[in-house]
């Protein structure tokens, strides 16, 4: 079935755009057969190296490389104050006032080695770069990585101004061994659970299902694709990892001279100068020999806040960028705690201690905090704990399937639920906190019906192409990208929410 839109004027199929960036153009080229069934494929590769892949391995011919039609369009030499209303006004209503023009080049941190005046001439390529294809191409769907950058934000809203759909895959919990949950726009939400979830009656099938699930989740205590990385590091591994570092450097020092350095390699410079060798030995080494953690006492009165990945889409933009400094929001949120309440503050556990060692040693620092070993699962912290503050993250996610309460300072696909509290400023914590003192949750209609919506929204398949995961987890890829494609073909062609005929239950049904 192929789908028409009352926004452009299409002849043939509806187009998809499949943006390729690192690794996602091996997913990307062994999808698109599939998507071309039914769609119209457009390959936008974000450089030479993607381009390469696609043309070479999977024999796509026509591709679009991305940095080649930035520097086509990136000729004017200095910003357009015009312009850069057009763009601040389209960011301000699209984002719905959570951004403005400054605010999103404040949140690139491959802004950070620019000027300000090269960062305006940047957000004002990447607009008409993308406003060009949108139209041009007449997109219906953008399939690419979560909002994590200005190039893709800037996509996502226009997406939104054009009512294309802005589409996101994240690996997530599910039933089967790998599953994914498409988010859209520019902060995460997911459609599909939204609209799940405006079913008044919960079936008796999708009760059982949800009971099911949350037993299965509750007897695992393994860390959420704990195989991606070990979350403790011994003098081996990292001696190893520091010698993939050297090996990496040498790679890049080699590829990236400091004579060709232009604003349109932004994204280049930064990750040249934030990932040198001298600093990401500084950091493994100075943590691993110098940072002592904390005591757990599982008996302590406590809550609980997981520190994100940064710098991230969860943090930057699906976090509205006002948290981004993770160690001023733990000082903050534990200022606000009762007295003799503790917050348990712990490292990602997919990356253990990666941060500067003085960030950790500021947290340490904090009356009523503690700073516990990456290695401890995070679950049995949480199933322990009064609840978890988090800005978006999978913790507060598991926080709700254990029945605990859950504040978010950001945007997450579990928002919906009634049991999570997503708090606006940050002085509103102590009154949510104070209230919700004796305030404990047991399993009720109303977990099932987000798990059952939840359920119901998930599809099989691996889709988090990333730091060569793909290879470390061993996924068939021949097979999981056909797993993929059917997935997405089944989201696009039963989902259109906006205007779907079918009442939750029957559509829900017809997409199984």
């Amino acid at each position: 079935m192929h789908h028409r839109s009352s926004t452009f004027n299409f002849n043939t199929l509806e187009t998809i755009l499949l943006f390729s960036r690192c690794e996602l153009a091996q997913l990307y080229g062994r999808i698109s057969p599939f998507l071309e069934k039914e769609y119209r494929v457009v390959h936008l590769a974000y450089g030479n190296e993607e381009e390469n892949i696609l043309r070479n391995q999977y024999g796509i011919t026509e591709v679009l490389n991305f940095r080649t039609e930035v520097a086509r369009i990136h000729a004017a030499e200095k910003p357009d104050p015009a312009l850069c209303n057009e763009i601040d006004q389209l960011i301000i209503a699209q984002s719905q006032n959570r951004f403005t023009l400054n605010g999103c080049i404040q949140y690139d941190r491959s802004f950070e080695y620019i000027s300000y005046a090269d960062s305006l001439l940047l957000a004002q390529t990447y607009y008409k770069l993308w406003k060009e294809l949108l139209e041009k191409q007449q997109i219906r769907y953008l399939l690419h990585e979560p909002t994590s950058l200005f190039l893709n934000h800037i996509a996502a809203l226009l997406c939104e101004a054009t009512q294309a759909k802005y589409l996101t895959p994240i690996q997530v919990y599910g039933n089967g061994p790998y599953n994914f949950l498409v988010v859209t726009g520019d902060n995460g939400r997911s459609e599909e659970i939204r609209y799940h979830m405006q079913n008044p009656v919960l079936p008796e099938t999708d009760r059982q299902q949800a009971i099911e699930f949350l037993r299965d989740f509750r007897a695992d205590s393994e860390t959420f694709l704990s195989a991606y990385m070990p979350t403790r590091r011994s003098f081996l591994s990292l001696t190893v990892e520091s010698t993939k570092m050297a090996v990496s450097a040498i790679k890049r020092k080699g590829r990236f001279q400091f004579r060709d350095r232009k604003p349109i390699d932004h994204l280049e410079i930064f990750l040249y100068e934030d990932r040198s060798f001298r600093r990401e030995l500084s950091r493994k080494w100075g943590t691993y020999f110098r940072l002592k953690y904390d005591i757990y006492d599982p008996e302590a009165d406590f809550y609980y806040y997981p520190i994100h990945l940064e710098p991230e889409a969860v943090v930057l933009y699906w976090g509205d960028g006002l948290y981004k400094n993770q160690v001023k929001l733990i000082e903050n949120a534990a200022a606000q705690l009762p007295p003799g309440c503790w917050l348990y503050v712990k490292d990602h556990p997919h990356a253990g201690a990666y941060r500067d060692l003085s960030d950790y040693l500021k947290i340490q620092a904090i009356p009523n905090v503690r700073l516990l070993d990456p290695a401890i699962p995070g679950k049995s912290i949480i199933q322990r704990s009064r609840g978890v503050i988090t800005i978006n993250g999978t913790s507060g996610f598991e926080a709700l399937l254990l029945n605990k309460q859950v504040y978010t300072f950001g945007n997450s696909f579990y928002n919906p639920c009634k049991r999570v509290q997503q708090v606006r400023n940050i002085r509103d914590l102590q009154t949510l906190l104070y209230a919700a003192t004796d305030l404990t949750y047991t399993d009720s209609d109303e977990l099932y019906r987000f798990v059952a919506a939840y359920l119901r929204s998930t599809h099989a398949g691996f889709t988090d192409y990333f730091a060569n995961y793909v290879s470390m987890l061993g996924i068939a890829e021949t097979e999981n990208a056909a797993l993929v494609a059917s997935n997405l073909l089944k989201y696009l062609a039963g989902c259109e929410f906006r205007n779907a005929e079918k009442s939750p239950t029957e559509l829900a049904t017809s997409n199984r």
